[in-house]
């Protein structure tokens, strides 16, 4: 019996918000993507532009769009401890693993998984503090067994008894970010936004030519002129103008939803 056998490059789980075929299907319909000579404008330079919008808006709000292992060192700080052990993270926390106390490279503490609390709520996760709250879990409530605290030696604290702050003394594994079907879908359209300006801005400049501000005719003494560029963002001003002004104004409480009010103990 014949065969056919078809052999098709494909990428796969890349961890971005969207596919560069999904930002042409639903954001760039009516949008010319090749010159006049017919050469078009790859997917891969729209999927770098989908890559630094959204690697820009992680370092911005401090997160992580893929869920992701995080590994992280912190610092001791009394102040915070004193408050039911509480711990502030990097990025928000989906899922806390272990919590480990050192000195140096010593392991001096080793707090059980069921003793650690996070606070839970939406899938728009922003709580970033980790609380430990002895417990077993059980009805009889904190006992010694196998999810207990353990210690490293007899007074593993000695020396550090009053010290208001002891470096890198915390060691975390947490899990943080969203699965490719509980993406905030107001976040990913921030992201998609920002990263069209730039893909508008080139297509508008190679559409008809780098440079070029105008098409003049002329035939038989009859001339029209046809002017390309409208603004300041090139044949697409108005578009890449409302992405801007739609971008300012829900930036900042965007940065309050996701980010939160950052501040340190000093």
């Amino acid at each position: 019996m014949p065969q056919l056998v078809l052999k098709i490059r494909y990428n796969k789980n890349e961890g971005f918000l969207v596919s560069p075929t999904e930002v042409m299907d639903k954001y760039l319909v009516g949008v010319p993507l090749c010159t006049r000579d017919g050469r078009r404008m790859p997917l891969s330079a729209i999927k770098t532009n989908i890559a630094a919008a959204q690697k820009r808006f992680e370092n911005l709000f401090s997160i992580r769009f893929q869920r992701q292992v995080i590994a992280e060192s912190k610092d001791f700080n009394r102040e915070e401890f004193n408050r039911w052990g509480f711990i502030k993270e990097t990025f928000p926390i989906r899922y806390m693993g272990r919590l480990w106390g050192y000195v140096n490279d010593a392991v001096q503490v080793q707090y059980p998984h069921e003793w650690l609390s996070i606070k839970k709520t939406t899938n728009v996760a922003v709580y970033r503090n980790v609380y430990l709250i002895p417990n077993s879990a059980s009805q009889e409530g904190a006992k010694m067994t196998q999810n207990s605290l353990i210690y490293n030696g007899i007074s593993p604290h000695l020396g550090w008894f009053g010290a208001r702050l002891i470096p890198n003394y915390w060691r975390s594994i947490y899990v943080t970010g969203w699965t490719p079907d509980d993406y905030p879908e107001d976040l990913a359209d921030l992201v998609i936004k920002f990263a069209l300006i730039n893909v508008l801005v080139t297509i508008g400049s190679f559409l008809y030519g780098v440079g070029i501000g105008s098409i003049s005719i002329s035939l038989d003494g009859v001339s029209q002129s046809t002017p390309l560029k409208s603004g300041k963002y090139g044949i697409f001003t108005d578009r890449i103008q409302w992405y801007v002004d739609d971008i300012n104004s829900v930036f900042e409480n965007f940065k309050y939803i996701y980010c939160g009010i950052t501040f340190d103990v000093l």
